[in-house]
This record gives structure tokens, sequence and C-alpha cells, in this order.
């Protein structure tokens, strides 16, 4: 007779991890947790640098989990409602290119300046994120968004509240005066909210990087 391999998740209504906590909260392991209805993420502090989602159903049955770093999804486990896992998948065995300049995207993106994991900085804030959880996990998941064709990996990066400066030295403009800066579409350097899109080759792992400047008007 088959052997069925049952998950060691708890209900989610059971597990004293979720219990009487409020929506958002960092757990005794440093993982910062978010509650929506019907699902749970955790995020994982900069060393593991990765965000859980559990989904559930109403009574709290757990029906899949799935692991990311970053952009893709590393593994993924599926349930039924017995709690008998009916699916899992290992993304990581995926053959699909997943470098960037001779890089992983994390490392890629951390040597940009985006963030940086060693110090808690990031360039979506001006003071750097607690090391010791995974808030500073959450801030990076939540400012990267990234869709894709068959052939072409667009990232858009959002929320960005400084430059970093490896970005202004590769990609920026150089004034007269030495200082650099990056021109919006129209000329000079504005006054608005600022995208930067990489958009990689994905077979090749080159790629070539856009920006705009998105202008408020009152």
């Amino acid at each position: 007779m088959e052997q069925r391999e049952k998950t060691t998740e708890l209900n989610y209504f059971e597990n004293p991890r979720y219990a009487n906590k409020p929506s958002e909260f960092v757990a005794e392991d440093g993982n910062y947790i978010c509650h929506f209805p019907g699902s749970v993420y955790e995020y994982t502090p900069p060393e593991q640098f990765r965000m859980i989602q559990r989904l559930y159903d109403e009574d709290g049955t757990l029906r899949s989990k799935t692991t990311y770093i970053l952009r893709s999804p590393i593994n993924n486990v599926e349930c039924d409602r017995d709690g008998f896992i009916t699916k899992k998948v290992n993304f990581e065995l995926d053959v699909r290119c997943d470098t960037i300049d001779g890089m992983d995207y994390l490392s890629f993106f951390e040597k940009e300046g985006w963030y940086d994991r060693s110090t808690g900085q990031t360039a979506f804030r001006r003071e750097p994120y607690p090391l010791n959880t995974g808030e500073f996990t959450k801030k990076v998941f939540r400012c990267f968004e990234f869709s894709y064709d068959d052939t072409t990996m667009y990232v858009q990066i959002y929320h960005i509240k400084n430059i970093p400066q490896q970005f202004l030295n590769k990609y920026g403009t150089k004034r007269e005066d030495g200082t650099t800066y990056l021109k919006d579409k129209n000329g000079d350097l504005p006054k608005g909210t600022l995208i930067v899109v990489y958009i990689i080759d994905i077979p090749t792992g080159t790629y070539k990087v856009d920006w705009e400047y998105i202008l408020y008007i009152e």
C-alpha cells in the first residue's frame, strides 16, 4: 500500500505562532509575519532573505506553502483537506536561466546598491533596518516587482528614497561640476517619484536599464 506523506504544518487556528497576535509582528526567531484573510506571509532575516507564503482554507487547514527568494519560488507544497501532501515541487531544479551579468539576481541587485544584507541599509529608507528581524526582507520584497514573457524579464523597483551611489556611478550623467545625476526623459534632474526598470534577456543574462520620474501634478 502506498504511503502518503502528511504535512507537519499546524492548522492556522491551532498554531501558537499566530494565536492572539496582531496582523503584523516579529516572532521569536526574528521572522516578520503578516496576516491577511486566508494567508500568512513570513519574511526571514537578511541572512536567509526568504519569504514564506502559507495559504489556508477558512477552517484553518493548510492548502499550500511556497518559499520565495526575491523574485522566484524556490519550492512549493500543496495539501488536501486531510493534511496529506498532494504536490511537491522544487523550483531550484528549473533549467530556465536565472542569472544576470553572470550573477544570481539576489547578488546582482545587492551589488547595484539597492540593499546591503550585511548592514541592513536599503535604498528604500534613510536609516538601516534591524538585522535580527525579517523587517529588512519584507521591505525589499515589497519594492521589487517582476514580470516576464518567454525571453525577457522586467524588474521594476519602486519606493526609492535615496538613489544608490553605485547606480548613479554606473548609469548617471555627470555635470560640469562633477556631480552625478539621473535625467528624466525630458531633460534635467526632476522632482518626482523615481521608478527603475531592469530589462533582462533571460537566455543570455544580459540587460539594459531604464528609469522614469512620475511627476505629481497638483
